[in-house]
């Protein structure tokens, strides 16, 4: 699983123009509402900013409380201490030592204002009590604020389902870029949608499904022993959907490809008909075709080493 460091994108695109008594003429560069990913340099910034105060504020050391209450007091709102202390209630009252360790595996921006920002982010999280140490990874959808110099967490939404920004309005520029960006993210959600579902009673439909929204390697996989599979998907017995509205941010776009980070909360039926949530974070590689993005890869998020 690659781990990603950078959040950059560099898109050159032909302003629109409109025509005015018989001229053309550009149209005025307003700014879009969402400027994440708009500005490389500043999208960057900000998601350093919050990752600092990501990994300080999600880790715990209880020998070392003091110093922590004055972490949380820099780090974050007067509303997300009191998020986050319901979250830590059983770690900060346990009776025995323990240290929680937290490091951000990726992030990326769903919106950015020049004030504020979402920041969906997938953390690897050690914790240590008793001598006995456990890892996993949580999935936190962070809004945060521009105080000064510094970015304060606001609001910590665990598991998150997602709010899309408002769609872009068409202009040259940044706005041009802007849309593109959202493009990217609609192509995302809908690749999810189609391939996180499994519909034992309809293996031709589920296939269906997965082939009209890939391309490339991962078109190439599902094509590969397609019967095989299909006749696991009807004897399996599993079926599984996708919750709509799952959090989803694009961490970059290089011409016609682009990564999205994407979290799913997908409820899975077994054959017995016993029904559980799965939570996914993943990473969709799109190329973008002359129908649309498609996806030509799919990585689930996976804990540090």
């Amino acid at each position: 699983m690659k781990r990603w460091a950078g959040f950059v994108v560099l898109l050159a695109l032909a302003g629109c123009t409109t025509a005015v008594s018989g001229t053309a003429r550009p149209e005025p560069e307003t700014p879009p509402a969402n400027l994440a990913l708009v500005n490389p340099a500043r999208t960057a910034s900000v998601l350093t900013a919050v990752k600092t105060a990501t990994e300080a504020v999600f880790s715990y050391d209880s020998t070392a409380a003091p110093a922590y209450d004055k972490t949380l007091a820099d780090n974050l709102t007067p509303d997300a201490r009191d998020e986050l202390a319901k979250l830590f209630s059983e770690i900060r009252n346990s009776p025995e030592p323990i240290k929680l360790v937290t490091r951000v595996i990726v992030s990326a921006a769903v919106e950015q204002t020049a004030d504020k920002a979402r920041v969906l982010t997938v953390l690897d999280q050690s914790s240590t009590r008793a001598g006995t140490t456990s890892k996993g990874i949580a999935s936190v959808l962070l809004a945060t604020v521009r105080e000064g110099e510094r970015w304060r967490i606001g609001e910590i939404k665990v598991n998150p389902a997602g709010t899309p920004p408002a769609a872009e309005k068409p202009g040259a520029g940044d706005r041009a870029i802007a849309r593109v960006r959202d493009s990217v993210r609609d192509g995302a959600v809908r690749a999810a949608a189609a391939l996180l579902s499994v519909n034992p009673a309809d293996p031709e439909g589920t296939y269906a499904r997965y082939e009209s929204v890939s391309t490339g390697q991962l078109l190439t996989q599902f094509q590969q022993g397609k019967a095989a599979r299909m006749e696991q998907i009807r004897s399996g017995g599993v079926k599984a959907a996708p919750a709509p509205n799952p959090a989803a941010a694009v961490m970059e776009i290089v011409d016609d490809k682009a990564s999205v980070l994407l979290f799913a909360t997908t409820d899975v039926t077994d054959a017995a008909g016993q029904a559980t949530k799965k939570y996914l974070p993943i990473v969709l590689r799109l190329q973008r075709l002359p129908e649309g993005w498609k996806a030509a890869g799919i990585e689930s998020v996976q804990a540090l080493p």
